[in-house]
């Protein structure tokens, strides 16, 4: 009896850990292979809208992942001067803006600078959300029209998709929608997305 328990136990266990194993491959799948790496180092972390999630991003791409991207919440377009790849954080909080003292008007025309300078210097635009539902009102969508088709890539949080939102704003600019499943895998996405040193 014991034997069969510990037969038992160990055929899960590798059972386990096979389908973790896949369902790592498929979490990996989900960026096309032309993608990979294709971004490259120094970049820059900015946010669109003040949002506090552009924090966040920058917390996991440099604390955890070891990206070494330069960070400021409403940077200016001196400031990624000699970038490569410009991450824009994507959604509208009025906090912030208040915090920043811009209305969203105001900080959308930092951001729209700050696209023209990325793409006056050649630098790629990886747009990101990572907020869900929860940050998608519709100052947030003004700010996600505005950047979307102007990427050269978009990460998003498969909860801030449900409505397709997203989807349907790439199909249009023909700019690759890459989905994750939480904010730690967003953050694994951006890294497969930049070039390694």
């Amino acid at each position: 009896m014991v034997r069969k328990h510990r037969s038992l136990v160990r055929f899960l266990s590798v059972t386990l850990m096979a389908g973790l194993a896949v369902l790592q491959v498929m979490a990996q799948a989900v960026v096309p292979p032309a993608l990979l790496g294709s971004f490259l180092p120094p970049g820059y972390i900015t946010s669109a809208g003040q949002t506090s999630d552009a924090a966040i991003v920058k917390v996991l791409a440099n604390t955890k992942l070891k990206l070494g991207f330069s960070y400021d919440i409403a940077a200016k377009p001196q400031a990624i001067a000699g970038i490569k790849t410009l991450v824009l954080v994507l959604g509208a909080s009025n906090k912030g803006l208040g915090a920043a003292g811009l209305s969203l008007e105001q900080d959308m025309e930092r951001v729209k600078s700050l696209i023209a300078e990325a793409k006056k210097q050649g630098a790629k635009i990886i747009a990101m959300h990572t907020g869900g539902t929860a940050r998608r009102g519709e100052a947030s969508n003004h700010v996600i029209a505005l950047c979307v088709p102007l990427s050269d890539a978009v990460i998003v949080v498969e909860g801030g998709n449900t409505d397709g939102f997203f989807t349907g704003l790439c199909e249009k600019a023909g700019v690759p929608l890459i989905e994750a499943a939480s904010i730690a895998e967003a953050g694994s996405v951006l890294k497969s997305l930049v070039a390694q040193q």
